[in-house]
């Protein structure tokens, strides 16, 4: 996975108050989880949304100005539901031995044959959900979609990813090659044309 540092804070404080503060400031509050250990801090608006807004997954180095750097993952992060700004960040500690849960971009390999017949290749689902050491797991999760013909779909259950344990459902969509209407409809006028032809040939008869 894809590593990536920011600067921490601990808060002393963790009223209302004090997190208003905090964003008024230009920075977002959070909270590091380590079993049932919390640790309370904020980060530099900015650099937090290097994190969030991004396609990618990153192990985050946290060096914090009290004590040892910590490595985590992002375990949910607060928006404001109109401005989209990021309210609240929570972190979740990660070792090389205990596994933990993260979402991975998906990553679409090869040319769909149904693209070549005039279908148009559509992404479904951008992470997956996987378990495992995070030193272990890679950047990203490669689906090969090279066999996928017109109005084909390969789902979770049928992409390879090797030894990775899966959690999203194997039933879920990861992308497929759709019709595009101009050509739904000329199939459907060759299909009256034919039928025409057909029944111009029974008369005859």
């Amino acid at each position: 996975m894809k590593t990536i540092a920011l600067q921490a804070t601990v808060r002393n404080h963790t009223g209302k108050r004090d997190t208003k503060a905090i964003r008024n400031s230009g920075r977002v509050p959070g909270v590091v989880y380590d079993d049932s250990k919390a640790t309370h801090i904020h980060l530099d608006y900015k650099e937090t949304q290097k994190v969030l807004y991004t396609k990618d997954t990153y192990v985050v180095t946290l060096n914090m100005d009290a004590g040892d750097p910590v490595e985590a993952i992002v375990r949910e992060a607060q928006f404001h539901p109109v401005k989209e700004q990021i309210l609240h960040i929570d972190f979740l500690r990660v070792t090389g031995e205990k596994p933990v849960v993260v979402e991975l971009p998906v990553k679409l390999v090869g040319t769909p044959k149904g693209v070549a017949q005039g279908g148009k290749l559509t992404i479904k689902l951008r992470k997956i959900k996987v378990k495992g050491i995070v030193s272990e797991l890679p950047e990203e999760l490669e689906v090969d979609v090279t066999n996928l013909d017109l109005g084909g779909t390969v789902k979770v259950g049928q992409a390879d990813f090797g030894e990775i344990e899966v959690v999203t459902p194997a039933s879920s969509a990861v992308a497929s090659v759709e019709i595009p209407r101009a050509l739904r409809s000329a199939e459907a006028e060759d299909g009256e044309g034919e039928g025409e032809g057909e029944a111009a040939v029974a008369s005859e008869e």
